[in-house]
């Protein structure tokens, strides 16, 4: 026996179809967010993927050759450091990220190399004040042998002009 819920009425027809233009607006509005998120991330992973070579170009370039030749130990020189952090960033330059800041600290034969940008968003470019995002990213590398060593302190790092 079919449920019946009473008599229709000739204006219920298409109550519905109000509702599925408000429904696809929220949808869209969704789907922006998840386009900018995964926008800002992948120019989070690619500051991250530029940092780690870099340092790891600054840790094989840079070792002190007096410091080595005279007593043998493996430090890293922090102005070659520098030179050579920024040539990386430069080698590696992706139009995605732009003003880019990068800061270095060099403690012996480690380096930690940390920066932030700006990623252009995709559909937050319609609203006013969204048009970008800030990423950072945090890389270390070093020219020892043996287990990792522990990466500078935060307190360490020194802005380098690119």
């Amino acid at each position: 026996m079919p449920v019946s819920s009473g008599p229709r009425r000739a204006d219920d027809r298409g109550s519905v179809l109000a509702l599925v233009p408000a429904a696809f607006l929220v949808l869209l509005i969704l789907a922006g967010i998840a386009v900018d998120s995964a926008a800002a991330y992948l120019g989070q992973r690619q500051l991250a993927d530029e940092l780690a070579g870099a340092a790891n170009d600054a840790a094989g370039a840079a070792v002190s050759r007096p410091a080595f030749y005279a007593s043998g130990q493996v430090t890293l020189d922090p102005s070659a450091a520098a030179t050579v952090v920024c040539q990386s960033m430069a080698a590696s330059a992706d139009g995605n990220l732009h003003d880019v800041s990068v800061s270095i600290a060099v403690q012996g034969g480690v380096i930690g190399v940390r920066a932030t940008a700006t990623v252009d968003e995709i559909f937050g470019r319609l609203l006013p004040g969204l048009h970008r995002r800030q990423v950072s990213a945090v890389a270390t590398a070093a020219a020892l042998q043996g287990p990792a060593p522990s990466p500078p302190p935060p307190a360490d790092y020194r802005p380098v002009a690119c």
